[in-house]
């Protein structure tokens, strides 16, 4: 079992081995989330692989550079992630041997590709993590995806979690929810609140 690290009673106390999670998030509060498994696994000494932006990486490196566990992080070279980039990736994935895959790429590959090309790369890589019983966890922009996509990807995945913004006057309230699980009932809107230790999930809100 994995911990998310915030999220776990909402989750049924964390998520399983060899299970794919989507993160639809808005803004950065999902890239936080999935940050959260990173931290927890190595803590708990397992090997992560992290695919992310070349300028999230030295970020990155300070939240986990005193904890235990192996991890290896990769950047495309070319920011356009081309198809011979897209090989690259998909081979890393194909060849580690990571507890834990956290892929943050997958937003900006759909504003390159076609959804279509993206979703039958990520199913590929799907099957490898989940034939390994390791875990996969994608972060999914939801500002730059349609409905089509999401559920696409959600139909594919075990695990979905979903972080909403609602405007009410001139505050925003952000809530998150489990829409899809395996081991649990999907559940209804928890506040996301912001403190000096980071996310903390509060009441149901809606």
């Amino acid at each position: 079992m994995f911990s998310s690290g915030i999220l776990d009673k909402l989750l049924g106390g964390g998520v399983e081995e060899g299970r794919i999670v989507l993160i639809e998030t808005a803004g950065g509060v999902g890239e936080e989330i999935a940050t959260g498994f990173v931290v927890s696994s190595l803590k708990e000494g397992k090997k992560a692989l992290i695919l992310l932006e070349k300028r999230r990486v030295r970020d990155v490196k300070k939240l986990i550079k005193d904890l235990k566990g192996e991890y290896e992080l990769i950047s495309p070279e070319d920011s356009d992630m081309s198809l011979e980039e897209l090989y690259t990736i998909g081979d890393a994935i194909r060849r580690s041997s990571a507890d834990l895959v956290v892929f943050f790429l997958l937003s900006p590959l759909l504003v390159i590709h076609s959804p279509e090309n993206v979703f039958s790369f990520c199913t590929d890589m799907f099957n490898h993590i989940r034939a390994r019983n390791a875990l996969g966890v994608f972060t999914m922009d939801k500002t730059l995806s349609n409905a089509k996509t999401r559920a696409m990807f959600e139909e594919a995945t075990d695990v979905v979690i979903e972080v909403e913004e609602v405007i009410e006057g001139f505050k925003i309230k952000r809530g998150i929810r489990i829409k899809k699980n395996p081991i649990a009932p999907p559940t209804d809107y928890y506040e996301i609140k912001f403190t000096e230790k980071g996310i903390e999930i509060g009441e149901r809100i809606f």
